[in-house]
């Protein structure tokens, strides 16, 4: 009965430090699983919406806890037909532009904001009092990276010359209090100083509109954008807001501000060729 009991133990080890293969009767020792077969494909996990991925949780910024234990993981979305994998933090797809480990990408948030007051008398004039700061701390829970080292002590600074997809949103909130009937133009400018000494060149701007009946509460307005540039070594980035209400007033006051949160406000860019 021992000897029977050693003799399975024995094969038991064996078992479990084989290599395993799959269509092929040669195995390899640096591979656990060696599927070969040129006529079939292997069907990983799959789900219909993301929102029964692992991990998902509706309440944190990213949708999904961190969980180490399942960094390198694979499931396939069927509603946006591509793998996503998961790095530790949350579920990226196979497809996406940028990812907090693109060594080539930065996505920084916003780490000061600005006011923006109104007077409307017919033509809004709003004054923007200056930029917003994109220097937020890294935090890849909230997909806030920067793998290009953009940030200066008080700048977003190119490290790198070379051609960049720059992208940039940013969240307005707060309204009107009036009585005025019009809209709202948010406008959103990126702007670069190419040296120390120059002055900042618009590069591309984008409008969204808000329509105003009588209080515009409405808040939480996003303007976006994307461009690719050409930016040599030194060169600064800023994004700059703008507000001009249109409509029919007797007098109304607005305040309006930046949006930090980093879903809304963020400026992010990757690197497609260096020079």
């Amino acid at each position: 009965m021992k000897a029977k009991l050693i003799f399975i133990l024995l094969i038991s080890q064996v078992c479990c430090y084989a290599q395993v293969s799959i269509g092929t009767n040669v195995s390899s020792n640096k591979n656990i699983l060696k599927i070969v077969d040129g006529t079939k494909g292997v069907i990983l996990p799959s789900s219909n919406i993301y929102t029964s991925f692992p991990a998902y949780n509706a309440s944190v910024t990213d949708l999904f806890n961190d969980n180490a234990n399942l960094t390198g993981s694979l499931i396939y979305n069927k509603n946006d037909d591509q793998y996503y994998k998961y790095d530790g933090y949350a579920w990226n797809p196979a497809r996406q532009i940028q990812g907090i480990y693109h060594p080539k990408g930065s996505r920084l948030g916003i780490s000061s904001g600005i006011s923006i007051p109104c007077l409307a008398f017919g033509l809004g004039i709003c004054l923007a009092l200056g930029a917003p700061e994109y220097l937020a701390p890294d935090d890849k829970s909230e997909v806030l990276v920067d793998n290009l080292l953009l940030k200066n002590a008080s700048s977003v600074t190119i490290k790198q010359a070379g051609m960049y997809d720059v992208g940039a949103a940013l969240g307005f909130t707060g309204g009107s209090l009036g009585a005025q009937a019009g809209i709202t133009e948010f406008k959103l400018t990126l702007q670069v100083k190419y040296t120390p000494s120059s002055e900042w060149e618009t590069i591309v701007s984008k409008t969204n509109y808000s329509i105003i009946f009588i209080i515009d509460t409405q808040g939480n307005k996003t303007s976006s954008f994307s461009q690719t540039i050409s930016l040599p070594a030194g060169a600064e980035l800023r994004v700059v807001p703008g507000i001009t209400t249109i409509s029919g007033s007797g007098g109304s006051l607005s305040a309006y501000g930046t949006d930090s949160n980093s879903i809304n406000s963020y400026i992010a860019a990757r690197l497609i060729k260096a020079y």
